[in-house]
Formats: structure tokens, C-alpha cells, sequence
């Protein structure tokens, strides 16, 4: 029986989905034109990890299933200006490659037009829909100077459990994904947080890295809409060109 799709998260019960996010371990490895994260299952052995078949080597036992990464947006070539954190994934968000892309629930479209307004997402592709009205392209826009992720996993309609945001297997994907796009910024990155929670987070992670500033954004989540009391399309245009100022000052 084949492999499930590691996305479809529908195939798998909760204690899975958060079994495979926790033996996800993140490296970063150096390309000709910049570097590129890759996941590994954390228990294996370091001659399974330079393995490049499917197949293990000879007398390492196969694992017992495929670590699950949290979707994460890291471009394989040119400078990272910019890390943007959201919130918390659910099992919803897992099945994008892409973090906030066809989100409606949370305000993904708004996020989308300031980092297109901000002159983050790629000019020849800037008329691609960006969640307006709901309606989505199959596949996001290229991006230029972005990386993008969510702060931790969230099980849909549950509070956020703590003790899995604080474990080790996602403090060390933060820190993997900080230090990789530092490298990649000619001594220029910031991080953007995207509400409360994801600013704790990356304060604990951005501890022993005071040269990397950390912004703070609300998220353009319903809460934060209304509470602005300018009705929503009043609101939402608010939120979009408020979060694209401070996204360009983030790319600068």
C-alpha cells in the first residue's frame, strides 16, 4: 500500500498528525544558488539520512511512518529579508504547502495583499488572485525576500497546547529556520510575528539572537477586524495597508 500524501491529514487520527510533526527535524543544506530546508525523521540514523534512495541501507529498520512538516515557505535562491510567524496551523493548514494560502477563516487573503502591496510577491505574477471574494489560484504566487511559517500545530476548535509549541522539535524548527534565513540575509533579517502568541514564541526562540529585530503585527483575524469598529471592508483595508507598511519597513 502506498505512502499516503503527507498533506492529506484526513488520513490520519490526531495522534498521528502530532507524532509525525514531533519526528520532523529540520536542516538547512547549502545549493548552488542559496540553500534549502529539508526534513528528517528525528530517530534516524545519520546514514539513513544521506540515504537518496527509498529503500533504507542494509540493517537500519524502516521508520514507521513519514515525518509531517508544518507548512513553511523558504525560496531556494536569492536573499531573506524577512521572516514572517503566524499563528498556529490546524490540520486544515497542513494540507497547503504553502502557509495562509486559502485561508479565509483567518484573514490568509488579507495577509496575501499586503505582502503584495509591500512588494514582496513577485511583479509579473501580482494579478494572480489573492483570496479576494474567496476565490484562490490552484497554486501561490512566486515571492521575492520572503520566508514564511506558522509559530505551532493547533488541533482545530482546541486551545493551543502549550507543551508541544514549548517541545524541543519546534523550538529547534524556529531556531533551524531563523539561523537559515540569516545566513541568507546579508546580516539584514527581521522577523515579523503575527499576533501575541506567535511574538512570545519568537521571543523565547530570538533569545540568544539579539541581532535579529523582532516585529509585532495583529493578525488579520475576525477579532482584530472588528475591533477597529470601521465595519469589515472599512477594517480589512485598514489591516491590509497598516500590515503593508510595516512588511516593506521589514523588507528594507
Amino acid at each position: 500500500m502506498a505512502e499516503p500524501n503527507p498533506y492529506d491529514t484526513g488520513s490520519f487520527p490526531m495522534e498521528e498528525i502530532l507524532a509525525r510533526l514531533e519526528a520532523g527535524w529540520l536542516t538547512v543544506t547549502r545549493t548552488q544558488e542559496g540553500s534549502r530546508l529539508e526534513l528528517h525523521h528525528a530517530a534516524a540514523p545519520e546514514e539513513d539520512r544521506r540515504q537518496r534512495e527509498n529503500a533504507p541501507p542494509l540493517g537500519v529498520e524502516r521508520r514507521r511512518f513519514a515525518p509531517l512538516p508544518l507548512p513553511t515557505l523558504f525560496p531556494e535562491k536569492g536573499p531573506i529579508l524577512l521572516l514572517v510567524v503566524g499563528g498556529f496551523a490546524t490540520e486544515r493548514d497542513l494540507k497547503e504547502a504553502t502557509p495562509f494560502w486559502k485561508d479565509d477563516r483567518r484573514g490568509g487573503s488579507l495577509l496575501w495583499q499586503a505582502l503584495d502591496r509591500a512588494g514582496l510577491v513577485v511583479r509579473p505574477e501580482q494579478r494572480k488572485a489573492l483570496g479576494q471574494g474567496g476565490f484562490w489560484e490552484a497554486a501561490p504566487p512566486r515571492t521575492q525576500g520572503l520566508a514564511m511559517t506558522y509559530a505551532g500545530f493547533q488541533p482545530e476548535g482546541q486551545a493551543v497546547p502549550f507543551h508541544h509549541v514549548a517541545h524541543r522539535w519546534n523550538q529547534h524548527r524556529l531556531q533551524t529556520l531563523v539561523e537559515g534565513c540569516w545566513e541568507r540575509s546579508m546580516d539584514r533579517l527581521k522577523v515579523l510575528a503575527l499576533g501575541e502568541s506567535a511574538r512570545f514564541v519568537m521571543g523565547a526562540v530570538l533569545h540568544d539572537l539579539s541581532s535579529v529585530p523582532l516585529l509585532g503585527l495583529s493578525s488579520p483575524d475576525r477579532e482584530t477586524l472588528e475591533a477597529l469598529r470601521l465595519g469589515h471592508p472599512e477594517a480589512a483595508e485598514f489591516w491590509i495597508e497598516w500590515a503593508a507598511d510595516l512588511l516593506a519597513i521589514g523588507r528594507s
